[in-house]
């Protein structure tokens, strides 16, 4: 399972209204109940594709301490590549990330907050769980609907 997984809206509160936490690393802290869902999942079997925006701030090596830091169970991670001289929407980088790796809905979940992933393709839009950014990732229930609905 390939899980492309955002940061702001997801692991950390999008709310303006907010001030958002760093940790000690100078990176923001991520949302305790949101990393205890995501380690919810069989982490043997996922790899986290870090589809944010933030994921061109550090290298591979560094987000994966980043992530272990604040208790993310994940073994197998990667980074959507893309062009930072033109910038695509979430939407396209995942479309163009899935077609360029040969996914098949099957094998993506997709977490994130962004709405133009509501455009994906269906088969694609149905491996979706759009959070709301100002409470994050806060049940699992959703993605285990998602999960056994669509194998």
């Amino acid at each position: 399972m390939k899980l492309f997984l955002d940061i702001d809206g997801v692991l950390v509160h999008a709310n303006p209204m907010r001030k958002v936490e760093f940790d000690d690393d100078g990176f923001y802290k991520f949302n305790s109940k949101a990393v205890a869902v995501l380690n919810e999942l069989s982490v043997d079997n996922i790899e986290i594709i870090l589809s944010s925006s933030h994921r061109h701030r550090y290298t591979l090596v560094k987000w994966k301490i980043i992530f272990k830091r604040r208790g993310v169970h994940f073994n197998k991670f990667s980074i959507i590549k893309s062009d930072l001289s033109y910038r695509n929407s979430r939407r396209s980088e995942i479309e163009n990330w899935i077609k360029l790796k040969k996914y098949k809905p099957s094998e993506v979940l997709i977490i994130d907050d962004d709405k133009s992933l509501n455009g994906l393709e269906v088969n694609f839009k149905n491996r979706l769980i759009l959070t709301n950014p100002y409470f994050v990732l806060n049940d699992n229930l959703e993605i285990k609907k998602v999960l056994q609905e669509k194998l």
